[in-house]
C-alpha cells in the first residue's frame, strides 16, 4: 500500500526497505514494491549507512524541534523501549536528572509526546506484563530442573491441576464496535455477589475430574477434590489415575499449606502417584490454563445464560466431549509434545 504524502514511514517499513536493499534490490524496485518514492528509499538507506540507525532525523525548522537533538531522540526511544508505560513527564524529568538537557533546552511534555507518536511511530496499546520473578538469575535453572524431572514420565502420565474463580459477570464482553472516533458503550451487569471456584484436573485424553464450589478454594477443598478424583474411572472402567502417574500444579499459596501439601502427598502416594510443582509464575506451562481460556470464551459467547445460570453455564463450558479434542494441541502449546 502506498505511503501517504507527509505521513511518517513506520519502523516496520523502514526495516523492510533495509532488508530489500541488503538483498540487492534497487531503489526503484523497493519503491514500486512498497509504494514509497525512490528519493525516500534513498534517504532511509543513506541514514542507515552513515549513522547505523533507522530512527528518522528530526526536522529543525521549527523552534521547538531544535530542542529534540539526536541524543535526546535516542534517549526517548530507549526510555520507551526499556519501559513502554513511562509517561512523557517522566522522560522529561529523566532528561534533566541525567543532565542530557537543562531547564532552558529540555523538550516540553507536549513535544516529547509528539516525538513518541509521530516521529518514533509508537502507538498506545495494552501492556503484556512479564512477572519480574521470571527474570531472576536462577529462573532458567528452575525451569530446566522442572522439565528434567518430567523426563521420567510419558506425556500420557501427566495430569495438570488448577483452579479458577468465576463470577456472574464472567460473560461480559470487553470489545465491541462503534463509529470511528466514538466510544463503544454497552449496558452490562457490573456488580456480582456470586463467586464460584472451578477445580479442574486434566490429562492428554481430556478432563479427569472437576468440581464447582461456592466461594474461594483452600487446602481442605484441594484434598477433598483429590479424594473424589481418585475414584474416577474412564470409559472402559479403568482408573483415571494409574500408578506411576504424576500430578502437576502451580505454586498457589495453599498448595504449599503446611498440612495441606503433606496430606496431599500422602494421599497420592497411596495410589502410587507423584506430585510436582511448576516453576513460579509460569502459567505458560500449565495445560489447565488453556482449558480455562476455552471455558471463558464459551461463557462470553453465552452472556445472558451466564448471568442467570452461572453454575450450569460452567458445566456446559467444560463439556469433555469438546475439551478432549483440543487437549493434544494444549499439550503441544505448553511444550510437552
Amino acid at each position: 500500500m502506498a505511503s501517504k504524502q507527509g505521513k511518517a514511514i513506520s519502523q516496520e517499513m523502514r526495516n523492510r526497505i533495509i532488508e530489500m536493499y541488503l538483498s540487492g534490490k534497487s531503489y526503484s524496485e523497493i519503491g514500486k514494491t512498497l509504494g514509497i518514492s525512490k528519493p525516500g528509499c534513498f534517504r532511509i538507506v543513506k541514514r542507515y549507512e552513515e549513522h547505523n540507525t533507522l530512527i528518522p532525523k528530526i526536522k529543525t525548522k521549527s523552534r521547538g524541534n531544535r530542542k529534540v537533538t539526536d541524543q535526546v531522540l535516542q534517549f526517548i526511544a530507549y526510555s520507551k523501549w526499556r519501559k513502554p508505560s513511562i509517561f512523557s513527564r517522566e522522560i522529561k524529568q529523566k532528561l534533566l536528572d541525567e543532565k542530557l538537557c537543562t531547564t532552558s533546552n529540555v523538550p516540553s511534555v507536549k513535544r516529547i509526546s509528539y516525538v513518541v507518536k509521530h516521529v518514533l511511530d509508537l502507538s498506545y496499546k495494552k501492556l503484556c506484563s512479564i512477572p519480574a520473578e521470571t527474570l531472576r538469575p536462577n529462573h532458567d535453572q528452575i525451569v530446566n530442573n522442572y522439565f528434567a524431572s518430567l523426563l521420567n514420565y510419558d506425556y500420557t502420565q501427566m495430569h495438570f491441576f488448577d483452579e479458577a474463580s468465576i463470577v456472574s459477570t464472567a460473560g461480559n464482553r470487553g470489545y465491541g464496535h462503534s463509529l470511528v472516533g466514538t466510544r463503544a458503550v454497552e449496558v452490562q451487569r457490573y456488580a456480582s455477589s456470586t463467586t464460584l471456584t472451578v477445580n479442574v484436573c486434566c490429562d492428554f485424553f481430556g478432563l479427569n475430574h472437576y468440581n464447582i464450589i461456592n466461594g474461594a478454594s483452600n487446602a481442605f477443598e484441594m484434598i477433598n477434590f483429590f479424594n473424589e478424583a481418585m475414584q474416577e474411572r474412564n470409559a472402559i472402567g479403568n482408573p483415571m489415575f494409574c500408578r506411576g502417574d504424576v500430578i502437576i500444579m502451580d505454586n498457589c499459596g495453599f498448595h504449599h499449606h503446611r498440612q495441606g501439601e503433606r496430606l496431599l502427598r500422602d494421599l497420592l502416594a497411596t495410589h502410587g502417584i507423584n506430585l510436582i510443582f511448576q516453576p513460579p509464575y509460569s502459567p505458560e506451562f500449565n495445560v489447565t490454563e488453556c482449558v480455562f481460556g476455552m471455558m471463558r470464551q464459551h461463557l462470553q459467547a453465552n452472556e445472558a445464560f451466564v448471568s442467570q445460570y452461572l453454575e450450569l453455564a460452567v458445566v456446559n463450558a467444560l463439556d469433555n466431549d469438546i475439551m478432549k479434542r483440543y487437549m493434544p494441541s494444549f499439550f503441544k502449546k505448553c511444550g510437552y509434545l
